[in-house]
């Protein structure tokens, strides 16, 4: 078992070492070549009046020496630091990159080999004084022997920013250190687990997939973690178990700091000492709590599925909706109980069937989310058929007559009244509602799309128990049908609206498929559906209307082809006056720790609740006026497959569309917006992670 040992015992460690070696007790013991130095980086002055100047303390060893991170472990000692004498400076916190282990037989030690910088956060007294920078460094280095090193070092910080610094070196190791959120992975439970004996139980999810994790605990002087023992999933994701000694000895009100390294990657996560099952800190919004139970998880999925006919994703089938829930022939069918149970199963089904596609997927190792088959160029040419076979249909212009024995059966697919007609509006309802998230059904689809494929069926059934609820409701209370008018003449007007809205619904996925394959794909594609559709109308209808007719066709298409030409979607900069910038994730971990505030929004063509969040929060006076002054604004385009954005998203715990998120000093992990936001959420979240908390100056 690996104890814990203070700096001194280390040292003496070291010195045992050297006697065993025997023959060379007389001779010259090697020593290090330590060379330190002070490096100078930028100067930041944010708008609440503090300045920040970055610095960092270069260390330097010989092939085969190194030195000790923040915690040293079984032995050695952390490197302390004294910044008597500087002026000009309130206080310097010190960044830790991560670190690797060193073993030696039972004896394992944490820290940094021949290289290492450790970037310094000084916060000036006087933004507009220059400051001098005075340090005592205090190092531990060990090869076959451990020494006690000493460095006095001292830097001037100037007044204004100067040219050349060294800023550039001082951020290639900040990107080491570990933060709260990293790219690409995240951590999804971690607890502490008492039998049969102490350990910590680590859960994560890497894209690319972790190669060779590791896992460091500190924190708590009396508590310390041995080596970690890897297990993977067979969905990529992993489990990692690390043995606690001295639990029994913390206080249960202090923390544990847990810091998972996998080559460049790092990730940093806090837990209490008493904590028998927490969710991981990784981020404060995060849905997959690790003790989050199924059935909660359950509830959820149930509450958001019924919140998702609300919301705008769903608008442009709400003609659906109307016509299934009026379009009722009493002669033909006495009750209308049998047409909401058809529409609810249809529902149902189109959730089982995206939970069996997406299990498949995960199987198979590909990226899975909520609404990306509207990232499938074949998707959405089959949709674009339906709704174009629907509208075509609701204006008359053909009625599908199948052979007998199938109308027997299912019924005509397309025709009125009919149970396998109800079915397949609610399946092609739902399939069209789902390219956005909603309220508690982004928590439902990470925590699923986490789990195994039971599960993943499970919270998609349940998901479209919640959408079909309405329609059951109705079922259930056929009475309450009775409120909707009586079909009669002005059916044939809302049949005439449904079907403009089902013909704009295809022309919107006509445009999500140029923005996808290219406008000559989405141009060839709506001649091929015009041109029957004009046939048949001359056929039905006398030429006056046919000739009307077939001009608003062609104005739609000209519009439509126009739109995508001149003013493509999500064009950069195409809000007012807002200097948007790509999606990189170490730029914007580099911008927060400069002290900038940033909003990141993550949308796409195919989402409906994106485009009404731009124009009624981002593109309001008041955000708008924050994010051409004070904020960093960070757009990403996923109407396409990235797999930058959707490792970037999972990172978050979240697989859907809308995501916005803002950093900034306050909030360095970032605060995860709803997915329908106003003004004053956006601004609120903002204000908070512009905050500049009181700082932790580390003086060990």
């Amino acid at each position: 078992m690996s104890i814990r040992h203070p700096g001194w015992l280390g040292l003496l460690l070291g010195a045992l070492l050297v006697a065993t070696t025997g023959a060379s007790a007389g001779a010259s013991r090697p020593q290090p070549n330590l060379e330190t130095r002070l490096v100078v980086g930028d100067v930041a002055r944010a708008d609440s009046g503090v300045t920040t100047a970055w610095a960092g303390l270069d260390v330097r060893l010989d092939a085969g020496w190194h030195t000790y991170w923040r915690s040293a472990g079984d032995a050695g000692a952390p490197p302390e630091f004294d910044w008597t004498g500087s002026t000009n400076v309130a206080d310097v916190t010190v960044e830790w990159p991560a670190p690797r282990r060193f073993s030696e037989q039972d004896i394992d030690t944490f820290g940094y080999e021949e290289h290492v910088l450790f970037p310094l956060r000084v916060r000036l007294q006087d933004g507009a004084a220059p400051a001098h920078l005075k340090l005592k460094a205090v190092l531990f280095v060990c090869s076959i022997i451990c020494t006690q090193q000493e460095a006095q070092l001292e830097a001037d910080i100037p007044a204004t920013p100067h040219q050349p610094n060294d800023q550039g070196l001082i951020e290639e190791w900040r990107q080491s250190v570990p933060r709260e959120t990293a790219p690409g992975l995240s951590v999804t439970a971690l607890r502490i687990e008492r039998q049969p004996k102490p350990q910590l139980r680590l859960e994560a999810r890497a894209a690319p997939p972790l190669r060779a994790p590791d896992v460091f605990v500190d924190g708590n002087e009396a508590v310390s973690g041995g080596r970690a023992q890897v297990s993977n999933s067979s969905d990529g994701a992993v489990t990692i178990h690390v043995p606690l000694q001295g639990l029994d000895q913390a206080a249960a009100e202090q923390r544990l700091r847990v810091t998972l390294v996998d080559g460049d990657r790092a990730i940093e996560a806090t837990l209490p000492v008493d904590a028998d099952a927490v969710a991981a800190k990784s981020a404060p919004a995060r849905p997959h709590a690790a003790a989050a139970s199924l059935w909660s998880i359950l509830g959820v999925a149930l509450l958001g599925g019924f919140i998702l006919n609300f919301m705008p994703c769903v608008f442009p089938v709400l003609s659906l909706k109307l016509v299934s829930l009026v379009d009722h022939d009493p002669a033909h069918a006495p009750s209308r109980r049998p047409a909401f149970l058809a529409t609810a199963a249809g529902i149902i089904a189109s959730f089982v069937a995206l939970a069996l596609v997406l299990s498949v997927l995960k199987a198979a190792g590909a990226e899975v989310g909520w609404g990306l088959q509207f990232q499938q160029p074949a998707f959405l040419v089959a949709m674009i058929v339906v709704l174009a076979a629907f509208g075509a249909n609701l204006l008359g212009l053909f009625e599908i007559r199948l052979p007998w024995w199938i109308a027997g059966r299912l019924g005509g697919a397309t025709g009125r009244n009919t149970m396998a007609g109800h079915a397949i509006n609610g399946f092609v309802m739902t399939l069209l509602a789902t390219p956005c998230s909603a309220p508690f059904v982004g928590t439902a689809v990470a925590f699923a799309l986490s789990q195994a494929a039971p599960q993943i069926l499970l919270v998609f059934t349940v998901l479209g128990l919640g959408m079909a609820a309405p329609y059951l409701g109705l079922a259930a209370a056929p009475r309450l049908a009775t409120l909707f008018p009586r079909p009669g003449r002005w059916m044939l007007t809302l049949r005439a609206v449904a079907a403009l809205a089902m013909i704009a619904t295809a022309s919107w996925l006509l445009r999500v498929l140029a923005d996808i394959s290219g406008v000559a794909t989405a141009a060839v594609l709506a001649a091929v559906l015009l041109v029957p559709a004009l046939i048949l109308t001359m056929l039905r209808f006398p030429l006056r209307r046919t000739v009307a007719g077939a001009g608003v066709i062609v104005a739609i298409g000209l519009v439509l082809t126009a739109a995508n030409v001149i003013s493509p979607p999500d064009s950069p900069g195409r809000s007012d006056g807002i200097a948007w910038q790509k999606l990189a994730p170490a730029d914007i971990a580099a911008q927060v720790r400069a002290g900038h505030t940033v909003f990141v929004d993550i949308g796409a063509s195919w989402c409906v609740t994106c485009k009404v969040n731009e124009k009624l929060a981002i593109d309001s006076a008041a955000v708008r006026s924050r994010l051409t002054s004070d904020v960093v604004a960070v757009r990403a385009d996923w109407t396409s497959h990235d797999d930058t954005i959707a490792a970037y998203l999972q990172s978050f715990g979240r697989y859907g569309l809308p995501f916005n998120v803002v950093f900034g000093p306050g909030a360095p992990a970032g605060i995860v917006l709803p997915e329908l936001l106003t003004p004053q959420i956006v601004l609120d979240a903002i204000d908070t992670a512009s905050t500049i908390p009181p700082k932790e100056t580390d003086k060990t």
